[in-house]
């Protein structure tokens, strides 16, 4: 996991928090096979848990900030599931609230080629580093790098900034719950059921 402070417009980003978890059972081939970390890695590694509550820790990173984060709803959902997961009789919640960069892209850049929104994609088109994809610190760098001119774009394509976070917000909730509509319709038209519906259940 990885943390990156900054103020959008101003490019001052920083890592601030990139560890590895103990996460006190084994680690599943597949997600291995995406990252790279595998049970040795891990091995004397702090928990979840111990990495939030330290001092300098994760809750004291997050404390007074807006999440942000490239697929928002999936880092919210794994960050709230490890606090129920592991709470030792004390959960904290994170309010369902922030920058998603996966909306804006898909806002942006209306191609919907397969691939095309993936991180690495809207980076590479402006020109935004990501060597090592699926890095928890990288990929979290450039998500900071690459959400501000995300920004700057929509508000072009819209014809206007977003005066408040607020704002904002309204317009990528429209934005997601669009997507995950269509996205509905083309499930009930080939058959499929399941999914993920973050920005409809929320």
């Amino acid at each position: 996991m990885a943390i990156v402070h900054y103020s959008l417009g101003r490019g001052d980003s920083k890592v601030v928090f990139n560890e590895t978890f103990n996460p006190e059972e084994p680690i599943p081939s597949g997600a291995s096979a995406i990252h790279g970390i595998y049970d040795k890695d891990v091995e004397g590694r702090p928990t979840f848990w111990e990495s939030f509550t330290r001092k300098g820790g994760i809750r004291d990173l997050l404390a007074g900030r807006v999440l942000a984060a490239y697929n928002l709803p999936y880092d919210w959902q794994v960050l709230n599931s490890e606090l129920q997961r592991c709470r030792h009789g004390s959960y904290h919640r994170y309010s369902w609230f922030g920058i998603c960069g996966l909306v804006l892209a898909r806002y942006v850049d209306e191609e919907r080629k397969s691939g095309h929104h993936k991180l690495e994609a809207v980076c590479a088109r402006r020109d935004v580093d990501l060597s090592n994809a699926h890095d928890a610190g990288s990929d979290a760098y450039a998500t900071s790098l690459v959400l501000g001119t995300l920004l700057r774009e929509s508000a072009i394509k819209r014809g206007s900034r977003f005066e408040t976070l607020r704002d904002y917000w309204a317009f990528q909730r429209i934005h997601a719950i669009q997507n995950e509509m269509g996205l509905r319709a083309y499930f009930r038209r080939v058959g499929r059921t399941g999914g993920s519906w973050s920005w409809t259940e929320n």
